[in-house]
């Protein structure tokens, strides 16, 4: 039986400072190397998982962006991605503007990701936005105006106070078409607001990876609400001691934390 691991990496393969060990990077290209079927299901793109993640042997497809983008590390493309509508992307900014925000707007052509804001408001996304400007394919623009006719139109983002942006998710939530998660950041005292197809998910994605590779069964890791979908799309799913409680309320058992290298660990035990 061809078995394919997936982890999530904020608050479950990475450290909770948002690195990665020196152990569980190398325990990654161990498992490749012996044929392991390993890979990540991630809110983030390839602009910051590839560098990331430059010295570890990467085979298998990544699903990031929350199931958006499926991504060969080896031929260095994107495999598969699942763009909004544009009617969708201009009724998001119009109800941002009602509540006096700017998003963050994704956008994506040949393996290239573009992404236009009109102000930062905040410190966690100033922040956001020095961490990843110029990784790896992708750029950050601020704008006057949206371009929509410049590329596919795949993910919106914002990064707020909870109070400020909740309102905000359960307007965009009724939106048909488009579906949001609301989690709390792992590294600052805000929410990510983070909208997509609703035909996609971490889960959409792990199911489209098994069948690219021509998996029989699925192994999940996660941490945050946004991995429910992904726990729900696997034969076995476990949480890492970190974790939501909602979450763990779902999973076939606790691991370890984060900080305690528990998905290389529990690897290296059980997939070898």
């Amino acid at each position: 039986m061809k078995t394919l691991y997936l982890s999530d990496l904020d608050g479950t393969l990475l450290r909770s400072d948002g690195t990665i060990s020196p152990f569980t990077k190398e325990a990654i290209s161990r498992l490749s190397q012996a044929g392991v079927c390993f890979t990540f299901a991630t809110a983030r793109t390839y602009a910051t998982v590839i560098p990331m993640f430059r010295d570890v042997d990467l085979r298998m497809p990544l699903v990031l962006m929350n199931g958006v983008c499926i991504y060969d590390p080896v031929s260095k493309r994107t495999l598969r991605h699942h763009p909004l509508p544009v009617s969708l992307g201009r009724k998001a900014e119009e109800i941002f503007a009602k509540y006096g925000k700017n998003p963050m707007l994704y956008f994506e052509k040949d393996s290239t990701m573009r992404v236009e804001y009109k102000a930062l408001v905040n410190e966690p996304q100033i922040k956001y936005v020095a961490q990843r400007d110029n990784f790896y394919n992708k750029g950050f623009e601020q704008v006057d105006r949206y371009h929509f006719d410049e590329g596919d139109f795949l993910y919106i983002v914002t990064l707020d106070k909870k109070d400020e942006i909740e309102p905000l998710y359960h307007e965009m939530n009724a939106l048909p078409g488009i579906s949001f998660n609301f989690y709390a950041d792992n590294y600052t005292d805000c929410y990510f607001l983070e909208g997509m197809s609703d035909q996609v998910s971490k889960g959409t994605g792990a199911a489209e990876v098994k069948e690219l590779i021509g998996a029989d069964k699925i192994v999940v890791f996660g941490d945050n609400l946004n991995d429910v979908p992904l726990f729900e799309a696997a034969d076995e799913c476990y949480a890492v001691a970190n974790a939501h409680p909602a979450l763990m309320e779902r999973a076939t058992g606790v691991i370890d934390s984060n900080d305690d290298d528990a998905v290389a660990r529990f690897l290296l035990q059980y997939a070898l």
